[in-house]
């Protein structure tokens, strides 16, 4: 109980920091990226993130899904070094809301962007040693987001997809990585995001777990 109300109090604190056209922006923003599907569509949505980013300084969320927008725009990419680029732009606008002596935010923010970090660090992996640079570090994020946020779906998620796509010598596999995406799912199923707050993943971590479960069976 003491939860649910110190949500719906920092829910009512956050609807009334920015003026009416930041929400509005928000609102076109979210609609255009969830409808999202070609590179075209991901690069016309983060240009937009980027404007409200640039309206209103202290915002996070923006920043987040311009990130976001940014890492799926990276798949898109045959190039590595245009890849990079992307992926690059994404760290460079989170990683200072990742402050926590310079920037006052709700530990589940803390939580949502260490999560996207983790995820922006993991498709930087193209090879043995970069998997030996970044693999370490989108783990260490991982573990930030779960300090934080003990429950957010997305970080068992992504913890889980990381465990099914690496190999079963090196502490991965379809065994490891079920509990994972099951404990995710159980998580999306509880969670209920604040207004404008990251709420995705949910299907994809339907499809992987259905994927790992018909390969276990």
């Amino acid at each position: 109980m003491i939860y649910i109300f110190y949500i719906l109090l920092i829910s009512s604190v956050f609807c009334d920091k920015y003026p009416e056209k930041y929400y509005t922006s928000m609102d076109k923003a979210l609609e255009n990226l969830n409808s999202a599907e070609t590179e075209d569509d991901y690069l016309k949505v983060s240009n937009y993130f980027y404007r409200i980013s640039n309206a209103v300084k202290t915002d996070w969320l923006s920043s987040y899904y311009y990130a976001l927008c940014n890492a799926r725009i990276s798949r898109f990419q045959d190039d590595n070094d245009i890849k990079e680029i992307y992926l690059d732009k994404a760290l460079d606008i989170i990683n200072p809301y990742d402050l926590i002596d310079t920037v006052k935010l709700d530990s589940i923010a803390y939580s949502e962007i260490n999560a996207l970090k983790a995820l922006i660090y993991a498709a930087k992996i193209s090879s043995m040693s970069s998997a030996m640079k970044y693999g370490p570090l989108s783990g260490n994020s991982l573990k930030v987001a779960l300090k934080f946020y003990s429950r957010n779906p997305r970080a068992y998620f992504l913890d889980g997809q990381g465990k099914y796509y690496m190999p079963s010598f090196v502490g991965g596999g379809v065994d490891i990585a079920l509990p994972l995406l099951e404990k995710s799912l159980k998580y999306y199923d509880e969670f209920e995001a604040k207004p404008y707050w990251p709420n995705w993943g949910r299907e994809d971590c339907q499809s992987l777990y259905n994927k790992a479960l018909n390969e276990k069976e």
